[in-house]
């Protein structure tokens, strides 16, 4: 089985959980025996090697790793035997074409809208069939998460790969039904696979250097509306009168932004009387979250729309007790009161009440942290998640890509060489004057 993924994001490169989640399928794939090959669109890809790290910058540039393979194209290939491959996006659907005539993969999987073009190109040249992994239900990032206008842009490329596909991936079962809801034509294309995990390191709690005095919540992931950013800074002025002992720690925000200058964006008056409890790391490498995962003696999720959260599989590997919204991955990853605690989305005292609970309660936190991490083992390991996605794959290797299901206006333009998708133009064939939002713009 020869799989080619499109994505914008491939760690180290970064943003949010989907790249998290396309390193831990790819990688995974790979180790279960299938061939994998990554187009990265404008990234800039860092490869370990024994002679040294090795970049693929952003363009295309080549570089000593390069390697020729059929038809001329050139690749990165690590130790995994992942083929990385890497365009610009002025010159994307052109090189998705010519990668997928001469690889041939047996599938194209997409991952993100963003790079829809290259997907519809090659979708109209060969027969390969598509595989869209929907991470987030745009709509529903605008309308339940409150996300900027931007995402409606954003939404009609989805809306064209979603009728185009011949699988869509729903993250859960409520992910599923969200996207049944929004979409219904496109239900019978629907299956669900969650993500996965590496094994746990070890069962339980690891050990943590903080004094237990004074225990750590960390928040790991973008900063933006639906994540539930502002109801977590607002209920964190009454977990420090319960339990001023405690301190905060908010993971992520735009690389290119100082952790200062996050803080000023979200602090309100009441919380900056507390600052010296709080603290902003800015944007992390995953080498540094991981410290910080280690360091936390709590994981807050109090997302309001969450198709998955790769952060809470994260957190349980960590042996983390966990604190999150009611709401699609959460509420089907975690049991309340046994792997985690549950509140109500947008809930402030809801949510300040379950966090004072864990933070006062070692006892509690340690027993929620054992059985996170047991469950992690049990349930969300990759090699499970694989055999899942392999049954998807085996539906349309049997036959050649179906037509789609629906009309919607097609996707006539390609990128501009001079520009791309995510500039200040009026999005292509919508006439709605909204752009794109870039990854590093969806997490401010």
């Amino acid at each position: 089985m020869r799989v080619l993924h499109l994505t914008t994001e491939f760690p180290p490169v970064i943003y949010g959980g989907l790249g998290t989640a396309v390193g831990g399928w790819v990688t995974a794939s790979a180790r279960a025996g299938m061939t994998m090959g990554v187009l990265l669109v404008e990234g800039e890809l860092v490869i370990d090697d024994p002679a040294g790290s090795a970049r693929y910058g952003a363009g295309g540039r080549s570089h000593p790793l390069a390697r020729e393979i059929e038809g001329g194209e050139r690749a990165i290939v690590d130790r995994d035997g992942i083929r990385f491959f890497q365009a610009s996006w002025g010159d994307a659907a052109g090189a998705g074409v010519r990668l997928a005539r001469r690889w041939r993969p047996d599938i194209v999987h997409l991952h993100t809208a963003m790079v829809w073009p290259v997907a519809q190109a090659i979708q109209r040249q060969t027969s390969i069939p598509l595989v869209y992994h929907v991470h987030s239900v745009d709509k529903a990032e605008y309308e339940i998460g409150q996300e900027p206008q931007p995402w409606l842009a954003h939404s009609e490329a989805q809306e064209q790969a979603i009728a185009a596909a011949d699988r869509l991936i729903a993250l859960s079962r409520d992910e599923r039904d969200l996207l049944a809801g929004y979409y219904p034509e496109a239900r019978d294309r629907i299956r669900v696979v969650g993500n996965g995990i590496d094994e746990p390191a070890a069962v339980g709690p690891l050990a943590r250097p903080r004094c237990p005095g004074q225990p750590l919540v960390l928040y790991s992931g973008r900063l933006v509306e639906r994540k539930g950013i502002r109801e977590l800074i607002a209920a964190i002025p009454r977990v420090l009168q319960a339990a001023p002992t405690s301190h905060f720690a908010l993971a992520g925000g735009p690389p290119n932004l100082a952790p200062a200058d996050v803080a000023a964006q979200w602090l309100t008056p009441e919380a900056t009387a507390h600052h010296a409890r709080i603290h902003f790391t800015g944007w992390l490498s995953p080498a540094q979250l991981t410290r910080w995962y280690r360091s936390a003696d709590v994981l807050v999720v109090p997302s309001r729309y969450e198709p998955f959260g790769m952060v809470i599989l994260e957190g349980m590997a960590h042996g983390l007790p966990i604190v999150a919204s009611d709401v699609g991955g959460p509420a089907e990853i975690l049991d309340h009161g046994r792997t985690g605690l549950l509140f109500p989305p947008r809930d402030v005292a809801a949510l300040a009440d379950q966090l004072i609970a864990v933070v006062r309660d070692r006892g509690l936190r340690q027993r929620l942290g054992h059985a996170a991490a047991d469950e992690a083992r049990l349930s969300w390991t990759w090699p499970k998640r694989v055999a899942a996605m392999r049954e998807v794959y085996a539906e349309l290797t049997q036959h050649k890509r179906s037509t789609p299901r629906f009309a919607l206006p097609r996707w006539d333009h390609a990128p501009r060489a001079s520009a791309s998708p995510l500039d200040s133009s009026p999005a292509r064939g919508t006439g709605t004057g909204l752009r794109w939002p870039s990854p590093a713009e969806a997490m401010t």
